[in-house]
């Protein structure tokens, strides 16, 4: 849902796993006055290393992503302007991924997150 009044934007930002049907819906306020934005965070466990995670991005809107912080719940980080990137867990465990969006030069930034569970 994309709700704009009086100049403040209503931002839903959906996140799904591709292995499950589980489907996690948040909602924000983003002062962003050029565009509505919906942003989705997905992530894809390899088949044939299932501590390999592909996750990425996707975004609708005509500004472009300028810059994605990536926070992979293990103490790592990267920075891309790619909407995919794959990341190696070291260990089983449950991690929380973020994924801190800048858009049209960080003039607006969503962040989603996603709880991911690696064996």
């Amino acid at each position: 849902m994309k709700i704009k009044l009086l100049g403040i934007l209503f931002l839903t930002v959906t996140v799904f796993s591709m292995l499950s049907s589980c489907r996690k819906v948040e909602e924000d306020v983003v002062d962003c006055l050029s565009e509505s934005i919906l942003t989705s965070l997905h992530a894809h466990v390899s088949g044939s290393n299932p501590k390999q995670v592909e996750f990425n991005v996707s975004h609708s809107g005509e500004n472009q992503i300028t810059s994605i912080v990536w926070t992979f719940g293990d103490g790592t980080t990267t920075t891309t302007s790619n909407t995919t990137v794959t990341h190696l867990y070291n260990a089983a465990g449950s991690y929380e991924v973020k994924a801190e969006v800048s858009i049209n030069n960080g003039k607006c930034t969503v962040s989603p997150k996603k709880s991911v569970d690696i064996q």
